[in-house]
């Protein structure tokens, strides 16, 4: 006789008043739709705007790194908190100094930047859709 002993997970207990799961990603889905917006805007050949947007953006997610707990920040928290501010903050002013400074062009200009920006945009969607349909290993339907 064999007997099989089964292992249950424990799920942790549910605090009244907690917040759901996918609040603590909604700072991290502002920004990425922040910087989304601004390379669409870059594509469009506002590349001063967009640039701008991206860069505002990014110093958001510096801001929502300080004030919120890592609990509530997702995937914003990725090093120490003095870390993931420093670097969003440098990114930040970095693009915005860039866009600042960055002389108009002229349409042939616009439009390799607008190429640019679609590259980029079409980099992303793909990156994203690899994420979504492509199975994590280790992970098998059976189990």
């Amino acid at each position: 006789m064999s007997t099989e002993l089964h292992r249950r997970r424990r799920k942790a207990p549910k605090r009244r008043g907690a917040a759901p799961r996918w609040l603590a990603q909604l700072p991290y889905a502002i920004v990425l739709c922040g910087v989304a917006g601004g390379l669409i805007l870059c594509s469009l050949n506002y590349f001063r705007r967009g640039s701008l947007l991206v860069a505002a953006a990014l110093l958001v997610a510096a801001l929502a790194r300080v004030i919120l707990p890592v609990s509530q920040v997702g995937l914003l928290a990725v090093r120490s908190r003095f870390i993931d501010v420093c670097t969003l903050l440098l990114l930040g002013e970095m693009v915005a100094f860039i866009a600042l400074s960055v002389p108009p062009t002229n349409t042939t200009g616009m439009a390799v930047v607008g190429v640019f920006g679609l590259l980029i945009a079409l980099a992303l969607v793909v990156s994203v859709v690899r994420v979504l349909l492509v199975r994590r290993p280790g992970r098998s339907g059976g189990e």
